[in-house]
């Protein structure tokens, strides 16, 4: 009985942290549509190639240290719709390359 009472506590806890997560990854998106306006988007919009969406992943993640958060920060701007899913792409495979 303890044991069961164990395992349900983990999956409730699992479920927990994922639904904060995914709270946490609309609130991002909604605060990029509010402060960022069209600003933000712009800025990753006019990438002209691949290659280049490549590099401004790489150069983000050497300028903030962490792949998790320009990669969430990149997954928030198309989550409010500032940045269509094909220049994303490239941007985070970029971050995890840096």
């Amino acid at each position: 009985a303890m044991n069961i009472l164990m395992i349900c506590a983990r999956v409730f806890g699992v479920l927990f942290c994922l639904y904060f997560f995914l709270v946490g990854i609309e609130l991002m998106g909604t605060s990029f549509k509010v402060l960022g306006g069209k600003g933000a988007g712009h800025m990753f919009r006019d990438i002209p190639n691949g290659l280049a969406a490549l590099m401004v992943g790489v150069l983000a993640t050497v300028m903030v240290q962490s792949s998790s958060t320009s990669t969430s920060i990149v997954v928030a701007l198309v989550s409010a719709g500032q940045l269509q899913v094909r220049p994303a792409v490239p941007i985070i495979m970029g971050a995890n390359i840096g």
